[in-house]
């Protein structure tokens, strides 16, 4: 960038301030999320966090794909096999709460799978108004082929980690799942109509 000089003097301008390169401000105001006052590492995880996220549902999709299913609906029948796998009577509520999604979406996504006979609906004996879910032997021909598959991927993915940070990445991504929901009711709030409203100091008078 040129500088011209002041007028009779040998100094030089300094830039003029505009809106470019005015100082941003900060993404987070938790002392834990920033760094001798800067949230940069703060926005260098949370970059690291969608790359990775967006490897994990390219991947999910692909896995789906390969026994001809959306990648939603591969995460909810390999749910459905193994949590049923650990002798428990499992319904949509109980399948909802352990992927973190709505009791509804997970309803229509169930019924895709019992339309495909992927999965199959069983009156709960001990409340008939609930339903218990299980996998069908065509379900399980399907993912043990796509275990062929499935391992090396999931090695290749989760390549760098030793057992003691798979031990503490657990326990964090844990913690951080269930924030999803009251963040977005929290944006809501702060923005009810969609869009940011103009500040004041913004509004002519």
């Amino acid at each position: 960038m040129r500088h011209h000089l002041i007028e009779g003097a040998g100094a030089r301008m300094q830039p003029r301030q505009t809106k470019a390169n005015k100082k941003l401000p900060l993404t987070t105001s938790r002392k834990a999320l920033l760094v001798n006052g800067s949230d940069r590492e703060f926005r260098e995880l949370v970059h690291d966090m969608l790359a990775f996220a967006a490897a994990m549902q390219d991947m999910r999709n692909r896995l789906g794909q390969l026994i001809g299913l959306s990648g939603t609906q591969y995460t909810i029948l390999i749910s459905i096999a193994r949590l049923g796998q650990q002798g428990e009577e499992l319904g949509v509520n109980q399948l909802a709460d352990h992927l973190h999604l709505s009791g509804a979406f997970v309803t229509i996504e169930v019924n895709k799978l019992v339309a495909a006979g992927l999965v199959a609906k069983a009156v709960n004996p001990e409340d008939r108004r609930r339903v218990v879910l299980t996998v069908t032997d065509e379900a399980v021909e399907r993912l043990e082929a796509l275990s062929r598959v499935q391992r090396p991927a999931n090695d290749a993915l989760f390549e760098p980690l030793t057992a003691g940070d798979f031990k503490a990445i657990r326990g964090i991504v844990a913690k951080l799942a269930g924030t999803g929901d009251r963040t977005l009711r929290l944006i809501e709030y702060l923005a009810p109509n969609g869009v940011l409203e103009a500040k004041p100091e913004d509004v002519d008078a």
